[in-house]
């Protein structure tokens, strides 16, 4: 009898042990609540005030060691906006280098998360995450007038995009080896853009004014074909390509204006329960990380230069959307590395139920409810995304003449109305090849 109790105390010790490795935590939700802070804190525009909160939270320990890389990115994103380029740079690169140690640990990580939970583990950082912080490094470059880093940044980008199937597939292959159950399907989504616009815009300009003309030309194709790419994605007229050739004379522009708009997309959690409706002994439940776009008020935007006639700015990039359609490529792995774990924490606590079958039924009800609790309380989705990160680029080139400029940005919405606007004084001289005006309207 004795022997029979203290196998019965073993296995709720053991499952009580298995619940509280597997429950998520509040710190999880306290990230999500925090994530959201920052993201409203910056539609205000205030970026003192943003990188204020960052640190309050850090000294919160709401961002830990496994959120690294989003710390990093945030923190980029705001020295960015407060024309702290070399601090910036160093953000980016540290989330840069972070991502890709993590990719290479990714196999390991993917096991423990089968019976752990995702975000227990470190952030390891979208794909298209890895792609912008790219393009905000190159435009640190150009507002330092160090071209060949920012070209070193462009090329980044292009490298990043042209090899996303590779890296995604390479993500689903490695995943389905460590499957050795084959509990899941890994295969990965389609994707629809493989090409940045952004970044074969900024080249086609670095390139024309370091004199490369080769280059600059081979750039702008490519720009073209980006377009085009990212019209057909997403079912809407392409900027005619041939009105902007005028981006390989060098001698045609010394002004990039660049406005940024949205609002990067969010991650929202979609939970699904399964269960027989007699028992709780089959009860399953999957938390899936969907992505949804979050919707600007901008529909144009407007330059004035001297208060003269205004000049619309080209939408270059539609980041969010872009983001979403890589996301939607890894989706089926995120979702199948969700189903495998559910499976795999389903077995557990069916064993352990099977064990407890011949024991009081006080225990076998306590070893129910405690198998109940461990898989609601244990799945939760990963939330986890850069909060700062615009969602839309625009941009044109313009020639001044040497002499002081004010340059007026202003958002508009789709009746025409001025939601927005941000001036600029500019100082050009016959020495002047490229100045860089950045803003941003994050509604």
């Amino acid at each position: 009898m004795k022997l029979g109790s203290d196998r019965s105390t073993n296995l709720a010790g053991y499952f009580l042990l298995l619940f509280l490795f597997g429950s998520t935590g509040c710190h999880s939700y306290m990230l999500d609540d925090a994530q959201f802070e920052l993201r409203d804190s910056m539609t205000s525009m205030n970026y003192d005030e943003s990188r204020e909160l960052l640190n309050e939270l850090e000294s919160k320990n709401i961002y830990r060691k496994k959120d690294q890389v989003l710390w990093n990115l945030e923190n980029g994103m705001i020295y960015h906006f407060t024309g702290d380029y070399d601090s910036s740079t160093v953000f980016f690169s540290e989330a840069e280098n972070e991502i890709d140690e993590a990719y290479t640990k990714s196999v390991s990580r993917g096991v423990v998360s089968l019976f752990s939970n995702d975000n227990k583990l470190a952030y390891d950082g979208e794909p298209y995450e890895d792609i912008y912080l790219n393009a905000f490094k190159a435009l640190n470059f150009i507002h330092q007038g160090d071209w060949d880093g920012a070209l070193v940044e462009t090329r980044r980008m292009s490298y990043k995009m042209e090899n996303l199937d590779i890296r995604i597939k390479g993500l689903a292959d490695a995943f389905a080896r460590q499957d050795t159950n084959n509990l899941a399907d890994w295969t990965p989504g389609k994707l629809n853009v493989q090409n940045s616009a952004m970044s074969h815009y900024l080249a086609t300009i670095l390139y024309a004014k370091s004199g490369d003309v080769d280059d600059s030309r081979i750039e702008f194709m490519k720009l073209q074909t980006a377009l085009n790419e990212q019209a057909e994605a997403f079912g809407y007229p392409s900027i005619d390509t041939r009105s902007l050739q005028y981006l390989q004379n060098p001698n045609a522009y010394n002004l990039l204006i660049t406005g940024f708009t949205g609002q990067a997309p969010i991650k929202v959690q979609e939970d699904v329960r399964f269960f027989d409706e007699t028992t709780l002994n089959r009860y399953v439940k999957l938390s899936f990380p969907r992505i949804e776009l979050y919707p600007t008020e901008v529909y144009r935007v407007h330059v004035l230069i001297n208060d003269k006639e205004p000049l619309s700015l080209k939408l270059i990039e539609e980041m969010d959307r872009v983001a979403k359609s890589v996301y939607e490529a890894k989706k089926p792995v995120i979702y199948a590395r969700t189903l495998a774990r559910a499976l795999v924490k389903a077995t557990g606590t069916g064993l352990i139920k099977k064990a407890t079958e011949d024991e009081s039924r006080a225990l076998r009800t306590a070893v129910s409810v405690l198998s109940f609790l461990y898989k609601e309380t244990s799945e939760k989705a990963d939330l986890r995304g850069w909060q700062t990160m615009p969602g839309q680029a625009w941009m044109e080139v313009v020639k001044l003449q040497p002499g002081v400029h004010t340059i007026r940005l202003e958002y508009l919405n789709d009746y025409d109305q001025i939601m927005y606007f941000e001036e600029f004084e500019v100082v050009i001289d016959d020495r002047t090849e490229l100045e860089l005006i950045e803003s941003m309207y994050p509604r």
